[in-house]
């Protein structure tokens, strides 16, 4: 694999100031790779080096950024985030783990330095995971448009109400469902709030799509695996629309409030997961599972 020569690190900002985090990025210096930092704040993001403020599309408006690869120091949540600027820029990303769990930020943090050294040497594997589309129409007809790695979720606010909605496959309705929501998950985030709500633990390579209801009403409703071609379409009642919101991979400037029509797809775009040479998805879940360990 080529080296990488020019880097983008983002992480929250107080991570900036960890010993360890300086550590590696003074590495990288001395190594003559090209850094760009980008520090997550509260609802926002911040390029350290023109302290251009990202906006909700994560597309830089001011600053000409090129780089071979972002890495992400923090959580899976912060990874979800920082996925959209990989995308946008067509790069790679790197997961290292300063969360808790942290299926997406496969890299430990006290083996970061050994691995990064040799990610940037060109000793790494790539992994394309699947994405999806969602068009969500709105009660007032506005139309917003959004791209997911984990889910997209479809589920009650405001009220503590069920909400009746319409599923379609392929144009076909295959359930009329009255519950606290609906999650259409990636493989790659079958391992998310998909997991927690029975859906089985899904391989990131599988071509497949997730549907998950929460906390359905009957136990006739349940999670269901369809191709990665089918189209889903869901209907939301006009009696629960009012207190209907869909959210895009969990993020605060992916909320939709009151959706009536949803539409969700295969994307078009995949993303780019850089990985260590010896990482099995396996031992993965193994680790962060806790399987196989006395109970």
């Amino acid at each position: 694999m080529k080296k990488i020569k020019k880097v983008i690190i983002y992480s929250h900002q107080k991570y900036f100031a960890n010993a360890n985090i300086k550590k590696i990025i003074n590495h990288l210096k001395k190594n003559k790779v090209k850094l760009t930092l980008i520090s997550q704040y509260k609802g926002y993001a911040k390029v350290e080096s023109t302290n251009e403020i990202i906006n909700n599309d994560f597309i830089f408006t001011k600053s000409k950024i090129e780089s071979d690869l972002i890495i992400v120091f923090g959580g899976d949540g912060l990874f979800l985030t920082a996925s959209k600027i990989a995308i946008n820029l067509n790069i790679p990303i790197l997961g290292i783990n300063y969360g808790k769990i942290g299926f997406l930020v496969d890299i430990d943090k006290k083996q970061a330095l050994k691995q990064v050294t040799a990610i940037i040497s060109g000793d790494y594997i790539i992994d394309s995971r699947m994405m999806l589309d969602a068009k969500i129409k709105d009660i007032g007809n506005k139309i917003n448009k959004s791209t997911s790695l984990n889910d997209i979720v479809i589920h009650n606010f405001g009220q503590l109400k069920m909400i009746k909605m319409k599923i379609f496959v392929n144009n076909f309705l295959i359930n009329v469902q009255r519950s606290d929501g609906i999650i259409i998950a990636t493989p790659t985030g079958s391992t998310a709030y998909s997991m927690s709500n029975g859906c089985p633990i899904v391989s990131p390579n599988s071509n497949v799509i997730c549907c998950t209801p929460i906390s359905p009403h009957t136990y006739s409703h349940r999670p269901i695996i369809i191709n990665e071609k089918d189209k889903i379409k869901i209907e939301v009642d006009e009696l629960s629309v009012n207190h209907t919101m869909t959210t895009v991979d969990g993020s605060n400037n992916n909320n939709f409030e009151k959706s009536k029509i949803i539409e969700i797809m295969k994307s078009k775009s995949k993303l780019k997961i850089l990985h260590p040479v010896e990482y099995n998805y396996f031992q993965i879940l193994n680790k962060k599972l806790k399987w196989g360990g006395r109970s």
